[in-house]
């Protein structure tokens, strides 16, 4: 492949990575390799795909409807606050409504094996 084009193609895979991900692979190519872009590439194309199947960001979604990432530490502090106004409270969702709202997703044609 020419030069050029794999210069795009990094750079459009670059754009879409944070900097800190970008800075992380720059560094291991510049270490670990020859300094050549089809290692580079190489490298990207490895990275995009661990990164795909091992990466999930964890979230909620706020009152404009964006997503909103959240740390670990978020996640289990949020948890912690539901479940004591639950004791608090007393009061949950009813598992029916529940029910209700996760079938909703489903495709209307959809039956159960």
């Amino acid at each position: 492949m020419k030069a050029n084009n794999i210069r795009q193609q990094i750079l459009e895979h670059l754009e879409a990575l944070p900097g800190e991900q970008v800075k992380t692979l720059l560094l291991t190519w510049l270490t670990n390799s020859s300094g050549n872009l089809e290692d580079f590439e190489k490298l990207l194309t490895n990275q995009s795909t661990q990164i795909t199947e091992t990466s999930f960001e964890y979230g909620e979604i706020d009152s404009a409807l964006n997503f909103q990432p959240l740390t670990e530490a978020e996640m289990v502090r949020q948890s912690k606050l539901a479940l004591k106004a639950y004791r608090r409270k007393g009061s949950g969702v009813a598992h029916n409504r529940v029910r209700e709202w996760a079938d909703s997703f489903l495709p209307k044609n959809y039956s159960p094996k």
